[in-house]
């Protein structure tokens, strides 16, 4: 879990670190190769902003909600993305695979 909040409570098993750097770090060092984010704008955005997003999923739904969690804050970072794969579920859910374009 990352987050700047020390008193954070976590669920068995979790560990708390306070940046994306170390978040990668401890990963790596327990032998990970991969991550996902799951976070919200803010978790997004302080990996976007340190280039350390390679891939984007998007499930676009049939919804229109005027609410929510936005998936990145308003912030100055540029990703530029290279569609990799679309599909849609029986559901009508289409899923866009983005890599991102190194700089």
């Amino acid at each position: 879990m990352v987050s700047r909040n020390k008193s954070y409570s976590l669920s068995e098993g979790s560990q708390l670190v306070g940046s994306p750097e170390e978040a990668l770090e401890k990963l790596e060092s327990r032998g990970f190769k991969t991550a996902v984010l799951t976070g919200g704008g803010t978790l997004d955005t302080a990996f976007a902003k340190l280039d350390l997003i390679n891939e984007v999923v998007l499930n676009i739904e049939p919804l229109i909600e005027g609410k929510g969690i936005p998936l990145f804050r308003s912030e100055d970072f540029e990703l530029k993305l290279e569609l990799v794969e679309m599909k849609q579920s029986k559901g009508k859910t289409i899923q866009l695979h983005y890599r991102v374009k190194t700089k």
